[in-house]
């Protein structure tokens, strides 16, 4: 064979791999959106002096008085990577401040949250001036979380967004350039203080916090002293905290087909139920108790799809079930996870799956909390008293938690 049949025959093959990696090395992908949807009713206001509370169609609440109106909208990422496209664009060096852009995090296969973000909007229409100051602003959860608004610069009481961005900038130009473009968009998108709203004006802009924990069900933002008055000498002389009340949900949705192009989506169906049994978790260990454990798991669904899809697209695998069982230790990490029931015909499949969630980490038990005295348990089931000498009224040393979870997977 002369060197150009041999030239051909390589290119051929190479394309020939190219088609086979487009059929057999891009499973389906899975997109995690972290919703906040309002709800009213439940909220402080109990007088119509005190204003009211609203929810429109499109998920923005909030609350008048007077002709004065403050709306919040929680700002998820696909909304901000859709306003700042250019910036959400570029992998690793995207630089919306908001969000990491298009970047995927390997370990997880997905796109976490870099912050929650708020839009807060103020119209006002007929007092002679209102102030809102967007550091005092809280964000609380179910889960414990306290939460502090970012400031701007560093001069902010607590954190802010210019020693965020430092701490993570390198040395070259180029991550000077991006942490001034970041910084930029801060300055001109985020709520500012010390913003007066006078008669016949509005105002608006971002309020942003930490992510919250997955497994968080409600959350809070309070808005804390909004002036609604002032007088003399410009002091205020009247002042409201106004709550906003949301349910927490993570979605995750396939957004990608098998590489094939034109055949099925596979996608990783998870039982409603989540975990089928936890066993070694105490009373109050909230990190560890079954929402807890299911919101974790929705956000590392990825990897346990590629585990099928892979060997799917092969065909080495069929629709059906597999149900793990795992140890989380007191300290988040998983230290065992192991097949107990499978059927869907292929021993990869679970060992891909095995070496997968043995890489997951769990928040750590809240010791603190399980510390904390509990008034006098009784005898029992639901007894929490310490088996440590020296320390009654306390609840029981944390142990590792042992995890059942099936697991569906089927093609659509």
């Amino acid at each position: 064979m002369n060197r150009a049949a041999r030239y051909r025959l390589l290119i051929c093959a190479l394309a020939l791999s190219g088609l086979l990696a487009g059929c057999f090395l891009f499973p389906a992908a899975v997109k995690h959106e972290t919703l906040l949807a309002p709800f009213v009713g439940q909220g402080p206001v109990t007088a119509e002096a005190d204003g009211s509370y609203n929810l429109q169609e499109d998920g923005v609440v909030s609350w008048e008085l007077a002709g004065l109106r403050l709306e919040v909208e929680h700002m998820t990422d696909a909304k901000l990577n859709a306003l700042f496209p250019d910036e959400s664009s570029r992998g690793k060096y995207s630089t919306n401040p908001y969000t990491y852009g298009n970047w995927i995090d390997t370990r997880l296969g997905y796109t976490p949250n870099r912050f929650t973000v708020f839009k807060i909007s103020v119209f006002n229409r007929t007092l002679p001036k209102v102030m809102l100051d967007p550091l005092a602003a809280v964000l609380e959860t179910d889960q414990g979380q306290f939460l502090r608004a970012y400031g701007i610069t560093s001069a902010s009481p607590h954190v802010n967004f210019e020693n965020y961005y430092r701490s993570q900038r390198g040395q070259s130009g180029n991550e000077f350039y991006r942490f001034e473009l970041r910084m930029g968009m801060v300055r001109s998108y985020n709520y500012e203080e010390d913003q007066p709203i006078f008669k016949g004006e509005n105002y608006g802009g971002y309020i942003v916090f930490d992510p919250v924990y997955p497994e968080t069900e409600e959350v809070a933002l309070t808005l804390k002293n909004f002036v609604l008055r002032f007088g003399a000498f410009d002091q205020p002389v009247e002042k409201r905290d106004l709550r906003f009340d949301f349910k927490h949900q993570m979605v995750a949705q396939v957004i990608e087909q098998g590489g094939d192009g034109g055949g099925q989506t596979v996608a990783l169906m998870i039982s409603e139920e989540g975990p089928s049994q936890v066993m070694g978790n105490l009373p109050g260990e909230r990190t560890r108790d079954r929402s807890a454990i299911q919101a974790a798991v929705r956000q590392r669904l990825a990897g346990l799809n590629r585990c099928f899809a892979g060997a799917f697209d092969k065909g080495e695998a069929s629709e059906g079930a597999v149900t793990m069982r795992f140890t989380i230790e007191v300290g988040g990490a998983v230290s065992e996870a192991k097949v107990t029931e499978s059927n869907v015909d292929s021993e990869a499949v679970g060992q891909c799956m095995e070496q997968e969630i043995r890489g997951w980490t769990f928040r750590p038990i809240d010791i603190a909390a399980l510390q904390a005295p509990t008034g006098g348990a009784s005898s029992g089931e639901n007894a929490l008293e310490t088996s440590r000498p020296g320390r009654p009224g306390l609840r029981s040393t944390p142990m590792p938690v042992f995890v059942t979870y099936p697991f569906n997977f089927k093609v659509e």
